[in-house]
């Protein structure tokens, strides 16, 4: 049976950055990377953007091979159509996570990560010695890694943190239904994302064009089935995309799902570290969560590390992950979701009116805070919303 100090299992950008953070903590320790793919980053099932200020913390996106389009840009659409534009600034990026995450895994490859692609972990238990056995499955053949500890980065479905005994279930009104398609010969702003909400568009969501360059973007919608009129995710967006872009071709299609709630409650145990998606690390407001997941999966990858070099991988010493993380994003995470909860008590009507009250800010100063305030002069139903934050 095969030892190794780090086991993580998904090679998506948290698994890639935790299998990176604990080798470059400690070189001497055996980091291994598992890929239940047959290559890193595809299927692509996630919309691709990302802010620019989180994306430099990790890489530079400038003239990368694995970025899209640069994006300066931000524009709302109500339920009505009616358009409000951001004041411009550097507001992020769209990338090819089929590059991206390749350039992560690569990266954890380089500095003496060893990657298993088209490997599989089918199950896992505790051993007399207190370490963690894991079944993985390649191709036709099946083996089993010892670990010291296993760093679960395996997404929304989430087994392994199951597994080993902890609750990653879901609420069914915080997981939303995704779907997307990549659309050519259509008309936007290429430097700018759309954002369209209303409960007949996306019903506890919102629908999006992200551009991958001219004329060409990800269009794409999430939504709250228990929201719905009937119809599923796919029949949403593409009555969206007939009454908006009529003319595109459809030249690529994905669907997922994408978990709108706060943090587990507990993201380790002894030997054990959840990060990403799979600990619901995710802007419960937004659904973003790439730089999310890295941010995680480096204080679960310096964390393990730490733990292993003194010899104590116990529940009670990984639970410094835990706190790190709630004071790093999870507690703003809460207040994200408050807001969530709150906006899903107003109508189509009142984001209609805030949206044509919000275009006589002018422009230039059309800040997300000065919309913000601006909203809660003028629609005072908005103050229950801010105190909901602010509590």
């Amino acid at each position: 049976m095969p030892d190794v100090d780090v086991l993580v299992v998904g090679a998506g950008p948290a698994g890639a950055v935790a299998a990176l953070e604990a080798k470059r903590s400690a070189p001497q320790l055996d980091v291994l990377l598992l890929e239940r793919d047959r290559a890193v980053g595809a299927p692509v099932r996630c919309a691709e953007g990302v802010g620019n200020a989180g994306l430099r913390e990790f890489a530079d996106p400038d003239g990368a091979p694995w970025v899209a389009r640069k994006i300066t840009r931000v524009i709302f659409v109500a339920p009505d159509d009616t358009e409000v534009k951001v004041a411009e600034r550097d507001v992020g990026w769209i990338l090819d996570r089929t590059r991206f995450d390749a350039y992560l895994a690569a990266d954890a490859g380089a500095a003496g990560v060893e990657l298993l692609v088209g490997t599989e972990a089918s199950g896992m238990r505790h051993d007399a010695d207190g370490r963690w056995e894991v079944a993985v499955r390649s191709g036709g053949s099946a083996d089993t890694y010892r670990a010291k500890v296993v760093i679960a980065a395996d997404g929304v479905e989430a087994m392994v943190g199951r597994w080993a005994g902890l609750d990653s279930r879901v609420p069914a009104r915080d997981m939303e239904s995704c779907v997307q398609y990549v659309v050519q010969g259509i008309d936007f702003d290429p430097d700018a994302i759309y954002l369209q909400f209303g409960d007949q568009i996306a019903p506890g969501g919102y629908a999006w064009v992200f551009p991958k360059a001219p004329g060409i973007a990800n269009v794409g919608l999430g939504m709250v089935a228990l929201k719905s009129d009937g119809r599923n995710a796919r029949q949403y967006l593409d009555d969206w995309i007939a009454r908006r872009y009529p003319r595109g071709a459809r030249t690529g299609y994905t669907v997922g799902g994408v978990i709108a709630h706060t943090t587990i409650k507990k993201t380790y145990t002894n030997g054990v570290l959840v990060a990403g998606d799979a600990a619901h690390m995710i802007n419960p407001l937004s659904g973003g969560g790439i730089v999310n997941a890295m941010k995680a999966g480096r204080l679960a990858g310096r964390t393990a590390a730490a733990a292993i070099r003194e010899g104590d991988t116990s529940a009670r010493r990984l639970a410094a992950y835990h706190q790190a993380w709630m004071d790093l994003l999870g507690e703003d995470h809460l207040k994200y979701y408050r807001i969530k909860q709150a906006l899903e008590e107003l109508d189509d009507d009142f984001f209609n009116g805030l949206a044509r009250t919000v275009n006589k800010i002018p422009r230039e100063k059309r800040s997300l805070g000065r919309i913000f305030a601006h909203a809660l002069v003028k629609h005072p139903q908005l103050i229950p919303v801010a105190a909901r934050y602010f509590v």
